[in-house]
């Protein structure tokens, strides 16, 4: 049975069906005022992920995180590949590998910093942005020296190189769309989206660019998002940060911050009531 229940957050009712939202997601946003948009939601989104970060991850602990947090849903032995192309099983567009396959070796898997460290204003090295797990991912060695630091682009298909940039295929575009969101969010203007990807910054209020938004709103969360973001998000584990990405637990709050396409409302049972 679906169960109502109805928090009071920033003088405002908040009720939400459990079957939506998990009792860790509503607590972790209790503070946050949802009845805001625009910069004023983005600021509070900031100042919420920033001070949940209660643990910095080395970039060593990175291999270990990823062990756990990229894990298969379907198969606990290895890890999904961030743009490996679907129903391939071996070589460098794999969306699979074994956990213990890890390195720089060919057939490995390495760390992939999907915000490109040459790309941050300044280098996002080997340590806080360059070790913040939430945009970092399982990828093979060479699909990964592929991208490089090559900026996103649009396309259609399978990851691959697109133009002068780089389309990380129709099934990832969402996650990619929702790291840049998180990066940009937590670590302003040395994550700007525009250095990362190739879009406009016509439409919105600030330095998001309508790429991501689009993408955002095509790819829906996945249940590997929103399985990262549950374990990060609790700092009791071993190589958790302790904050969570917001944009996976409902990208549409970046339609409500930024415009463009409306994405998926995954808190859509949400009713906000003045109080």
């Amino acid at each position: 049975m679906t169960r109502t229940f109805l928090f009071i957050i920033g003088g405002f009712f908040f009720s939400t069906l459990v079957s939506a939202q998990s009792c860790d997601e509503i607590n972790y946003y209790k503070s946050v005022d949802f009845s805001l948009s625009g910069l004023a939601l983005k600021s509070q989104l900031t100042s919420k992920i920033t001070q949940t970060h209660t643990r910095a991850l080395t970039y060593k602990q990175l291999w270990n995180a990823l062990q756990i947090c990229d894990l298969d849903p379907s198969n606990a032995k290895q890890v999904l590949l961030l743009y490996g192309w679907p129903e391939e099983r071996q070589g460098r567009q794999s969306r699979t590998r074994n956990k213990n396959q890890s390195g720089g070796a060919r057939n490995n898997w390495n760390r992939e910093h999907t915000y490109a460290k040459s790309l941050g204003r300044p280098n996002l090295g080997s340590s806080g942005p360059g070790a913040d797990a939430h945009h970092i991912r399982a990828t093979d060695v060479d699909w990964n020296a592929a991208r490089g630091h090559l900026k996103f682009a649009d396309g259609k298909g399978k990851s691959g190189k697109s133009g002068k940039g780089w389309y990380p295929g129709d099934e990832w575009k969402g996650d990619v769309a929702r790291m840049m969101m998180y990066m940009y969010v937590r670590y302003q203007t040395q994550c700007l989206p525009a250095n990362v990807g190739y879009g406009s910054t016509e439409s919105t209020p600030d330095g998001m660019i309508d790429l991501f938004l689009k993408w955002n709103a095509e790819d829906p969360v996945s249940t590997l998002e929103r399985q990262r973001n549950t374990y990060m998000g609790n700092a009791k584990n071993s190589y958790a940060q302790g904050n969570r990405n917001p944009f996976i637990d409902n990208p549409y709050w970046a339609t409500r911050i930024w415009g463009g396409p409306m994405a998926e409302n995954r808190w859509k049972s949400a009713a906000i009531t003045k109080k």
